[in-house]
């Protein structure tokens, strides 16, 4: 006969260490996904800067020839802001309940 008590502690083992893996996994990509934002912004910015600001850029957009660009470019600055921080939070609880700290 087997023991219930000992499957079930094996079983509560298994999963924290899969909890806590998961976790850490977590973390990781919620911080590395907060650092890379960070970059993105700044090249979008730096693009946005060249192509659709001055003379040439207004050029550009009043005749249509960015197609759009400048607007998306800026659109994708806004979300990338918008979810920087978040990422970095969502990262961090997730390495602090894979640390089992609550």
């Amino acid at each position: 006969m087997t023991n219930t008590n000992e499957d079930d502690g094996l079983v509560k083992s298994i999963l924290k260490t899969l909890a806590g893996t998961l976790g850490f996994i977590l973390c990781a990509a919620g911080i590395l996904g907060f650092l890379v934002s960070g970059f993105a912004i700044d090249y979008i910015d730096e693009r946005l800067e060249e192509d659709c600001e001055g003379v040439k850029g207004t050029i550009v957009q009043t005749s249509g020839a960015d197609e759009g660009q400048c607007d998306e470019g800026s659109a994708t600055r806004d979300l990338l802001v918008l979810i920087q921080y978040p990422l970095l939070f969502a990262g961090i609880v997730c390495g602090l309940v894979g640390a089992k700290v609550f």
